[in-house]
């Protein structure tokens, strides 16, 4: 697909978020630098998740990981995803607008999937989350 990323309105916002040694076989919430959990979108606006990549530090050996937008830590349906596996250390994954928004009030994150197989476990992940803020 071709032009996802094309609208002209709104404020765009980008969100950094980590995860230490994620264990195999688990679904995980990634978090800012310094802990905290996600963004609160404002009053008045919408959150509209357009662009997730995801990546590795270390080289993965076995399984997939599996990142996903959430809000208020679940998981959200037709957001963008990034998947890594043995021979994808960084991915990305994009949605148009309006295609997930996520509302006013509401903390946006990010988590993690892995697969039973998922391994080294000692592997760090990082994301970067780009979105749009809409008035709702």
């Amino acid at each position: 697909m071709a032009n996802e990323l094309d609208r002209n309105d709104g404020t765009d916002v980008t969100l950094i978020f980590s995860l230490a040694n994620p264990g195999a076989g688990a679904t995980t919430a990634l978090a800012f630098p310094q802990g905290n959990t996600g963004f609160k979108v404002p009053a008045g606006y919408q959150f509209h998740p357009i662009c997730l990549s995801g990546a590795s530090n270390a080289d993965l050996t076995a399984g997939t990981a599996t990142f996903a937008v959430s809000a208020a830590g679940t998981v959200i349906a037709n957001g963008p995803t990034a998947v890594l596996s043995d021979t994808v250390q960084q991915a990305v994954g994009v949605k148009r607008v309006d295609a997930a928004p996520i509302n006013a009030g509401v903390l946006v994150g990010v988590s993690v999937t892995t697969n039973g197989a998922y391994a080294p476990t000692t592997a760090d992940l990082d994301a970067v989350l780009i979105g749009k803020l809409l008035p709702a």
